[in-house]
């Protein structure tokens, strides 16, 4: 500080940073931001999963989905049958299973056509862990 009469005047050093970025380096930028937002909204896809050992719980989701999806023609039956699917799932050791049930609830409550991928994606996850209709 410098003392000009009775009052002190500050001097305030700015350093400027000389950062350009390349359009190289702004499209990699750009590329993995896209890439972790993708990642961190698709949710994962159970498709891709093993399918995993069919364990009770996992085989009690599939039959109480199985016995409720034809009724399941609106939201409200749509959310029931998912809550109960849900419930079965908690306790279930196949990651498939549990994934595709919670699509199952997320979907629910959207459009018949967001339901009925999420419901026939679950159908496929029981299916491919060698579950079949009693």
């Amino acid at each position: 500080m410098k003392a000009h009469g009775r009052r002190a005047v500050r001097y305030v050093e700015t350093v400027k940073l000389k950062f350009k970025p390349s359009r190289t380096t702004i499209i990699i930028a750009v590329v993995a931001v896209a890439a972790v937002a993708w990642g961190l909204t698709s949710g994962g896809d159970p498709a891709g999963q093993s399918p995993g050992t069919l364990d009770d719980p996992a085989r009690q989701a599939c039959t109480d989905f199985a016995a409720g999806r034809d009724a399941a023609d609106s939201k409200g039956p749509r959310l029931s049958l998912a809550d109960n699917v849900l419930a079965s799932t908690r306790r279930t050791d196949n990651s498939r299973i549990a994934d595709s049930a919670s699509a199952l609830g997320r979907k629910a409550n959207d459009s018949d056509q967001e339901w009925t991928e999420a419901a026939d994606g679950f159908a496929a996850a029981c299916k491919d862990a060698g579950w079949s209709a009693p």
